[in-house]
């Protein structure tokens, strides 16, 4: 009979998940008497890997180290942290009195001496700093804690609020949702945007980046950064122009076999929607047109980080008796069912495949040879 645990022992246990938490999510601030309000906080902070990576953002940009930031919704201060190691003065914007004074309570413990903290709302009316960058996180929860997913709804209305900020700096960096729409994103900052940066990290689309301008010019474009280990850097990188995917031709396989190289987009590259122009940057062909699957042609993998990787063992014709084949051999492998009438959890359901191991069985609609099972091993 388990025993009931004292309400000591329970606060012991949430303390120790969240310092689990602040090592996994700021390893830097491990080891120092670091104050979290809430896990609300903690979780909805940048890690230090995506702060770091937005500070060296900024430092290619401007070519070297900023006079100024000015960071609107300052939270936890992860991301202030990152702009204080690159500027001369970093300005904390926070409304929330309890966050602001375990920020400063925090960057003070870590030898942060060159932020200014100011606890308030940052609206059109506020008086801020003249400065280099302008950052912005807004807050994709309402007052009861459920998610928004329309701009406006954030707070503060950045999509409102945009053309007062960029009168006080000639950049503004804004942090939005992972989940957010790209075209949508476009609609709102209009010829403002310059650049959209899709961050991943641990196989995740951790945060979307908008970069805006007060001064006129065009787009940019949109790059996948996948960032390595703790430090922000990046691993593996794509950078595209829409106008590039909307004129490149769409290739498609001509066959599937074993001995092929199969490639599967990340998550970052699905976000980013270029589904065509990967086949004329990486030597690569589509199994369909809706289905966003490939195979190698040339003898150059692409960066492991933009794609996974798996050996093509074999390739059955989706019918019942190759389902019933699949399942007698109680295969020990991931499944993944795309552009065919089922999701993955029927199809795995009907394989019989068990969690686990390297194989992977992908169950498919191509141009050559229609729905398909592909049993595959990942390539590492």
């Amino acid at each position: 009979m388990k025993s009931k645990k004292s309400f000591a022992q329970i606060l012991q246990g949430m303390e120790t998940e969240q310092n689990r938490r602040i090592r996994r999510k700021l390893p830097a601030w491990q080891g120092h008497d670091i104050v979290v309000p809430t896990a609300l906080a903690l979780e909805q902070c940048s890690s230090s890997v995506t702060a770091s990576y937005k500070a060296s953002l900024v430092v290619s940009r401007f070519g070297g180290r900023l006079r100024s930031v000015c960071d609107i919704t300052g939270g936890l201060g992860s991301d202030c942290a990152a702009f204080a190691a690159v500027s001369d003065k970093v300005w904390y914007f926070e409304k929330n009195p309890r966050l602001a004074d375990a920020a400063r309570h925090n960057c003070s413990l870590l030898g942060l001496e060159n932020i200014e903290f100011r606890c308030g709302e940052v609206g059109p009316d506020t008086l801020l700093p003249e400065c280099d960058l302008i950052y912005a996180d807004p807050a994709r929860r309402d007052s009861s804690g459920h998610k928004l997913f329309m701009l406006e709804d954030c707070s503060p209305d950045i999509a409102g609020l945009y053309p007062f900020l960029l009168e006080r700096a000639p950049v503004l960096m804004v942090k939005l949702s992972p989940m957010a729409d790209l075209s949508m994103v476009a609609g709102r900052f209009g010829s403002s945007l310059r650049e959209v940066h899709i961050v991943c990290h641990g196989g995740e689309v951790k945060e979307l980046l908008c970069v805006l301008e007060a001064e006129e010019g065009r787009f940019r474009g949109i790059r996948v950064a996948v960032l390595s280990g703790d430090s922000g850097e990046v691993s593996a990188g794509f950078s595209f122009l829409p106008e590039e995917e909307q004129a490149a031709p769409l290739l498609l396989a001509d066959c599937l076999h074993a001995s092929q190289v199969l490639l599967e987009p990340s998550a970052g590259m699905l976000k980013s929607g270029a589904f065509k122009l990967v086949c004329t940057r990486f030597g690569l062909r589509k199994l369909a047109p809706s289905t966003h699957l490939y195979v190698l042609q040339g003898e150059s993998l692409p960066p492991e980080g933009l794609f996974r990787r798996y050996a093509v063992e074999e390739v059955l014709p989706m019918d019942s008796g190759s389902i019933a084949a699949v399942r007698s051999r109680g295969l020990h492998a991931g499944v993944s069912a795309r552009n065919i009438r089922m999701d993955s959890e029927e199809l795995r359901k009907r394989t019989g495949c068990i969690p686990g191991g390297d194989m992977h069985l992908f169950g498919c609609m191509t141009s050559c040879q229609g729905n398909v099972l592909v049993v595959s091993r990942r390539i590492l």
